[in-house]
């Protein structure tokens, strides 16, 4: 388990299996490939896990932007040329965001949800599960230490792309000191892999599951239900909600918004 105490910037918590693109060069397809398999893996997302329709789109986008014929020839463009790629990966992990973006959300946070949480005393331990670049948490923690709960908060973003954990790493330097003393960042498949160690007290995921399949997104809400600590919020997008919260363990708490039963 990476370390909670301040002063230490960043955590990783790569799966092996993962190609990670801020450290490695891809090959290029090869003959047994079929092109979303070449995709995948040049890309190195997981893109079984997003709905057809989804993948099907970005991937027209991108053979028109980069001007290839066909899912092979844009594997190959993919594999030689990092900029492509990186817009690839782009488009399909969607990564839209912004600081208090859906202010009926942060409204939800501050005026029902993390009051409760804080008044319980003790450690309070918020992750942002697929957290782009990093201003959901950001945000959080603002709210936070406008609520006097800062000072007792471990915020931890974790995302699909290494290159948005290094965006928020860099973004750091220009926030108060101590809203930065409190921030992590980890490169983590929030649908693949287990959560990150311990529970957490909110839980936000946020315009991820919309992207997914039905079978990838009933698995990330079971690992997000799981991830929670007794009593514990879970905040979902204003276009998600979970079908049976109480097989979950979980109860409505607001619009999109969940309690994990005591």
């Amino acid at each position: 388990m990476q370390s909670e105490a301040p002063g230490r910037a960043v955590a990783t918590s790569v799966s092996p299996s993962r190609l990670d693109p801020m450290q490695a060069h891809p090959a290029t397809s090869r003959p047994a490939d079929t092109g979303r398999a070449a995709l995948s893996r040049v890309s190195a997302l997981p893109l079984d896990s997003f709905r057809v329709e989804h993948l099907d789109m970005q991937v027209r986008r991108a053979l028109s932007a980069e001007g290839v014929a066909d899912e092979l020839a844009l594997a190959d463009r993919l594999a030689g040329d990092p900029r492509a790629r990186t817009r690839f990966r782009r488009s399909i992990a969607v990564s839209v965001t912004g600081p208090f973006r859906d202010p009926q959300q942060f409204a939800l946070l501050a005026e029902r949800l993390l009051p409760p949480l804080i008044a319980q005393g003790g450690r309070l331990r918020v992750w942002s599960a697929g957290c782009a670049d990093g201003s959901e948490l950001v945000s959080v923690g603002t709210v936070l230490d406008r609520l006097g709960g800062l000072d007792r908060a471990y915020l931890l973003g974790s995302d699909l792309l290494a290159e948005n954990i290094a965006r928020a790493t860099r973004d750091e330097a220009d926030l108060p000191p101590a809203l930065r003393a409190r921030l992590r960042w980890e490169h983590r498949d929030v649908v693949a892999t287990p959560p990150p160690s311990g529970r957490w007290q909110l839980v936000l995921c946020r315009n991820v599951a919309i992207y997914l399949t039905r079978a990838a997104q009933e698995q990330l809400h079971r690992r997000l239900a799981a991830a929670l600590a007794p009593g514990g919020v879970l905040l979902l997008g204003r276009a998600e909600r979970i079908a049976e919260p109480a097989a979950a363990g979980l109860v409505p708490a607001g619009p999109h918004a969940y309690h994990r039963a005591a």
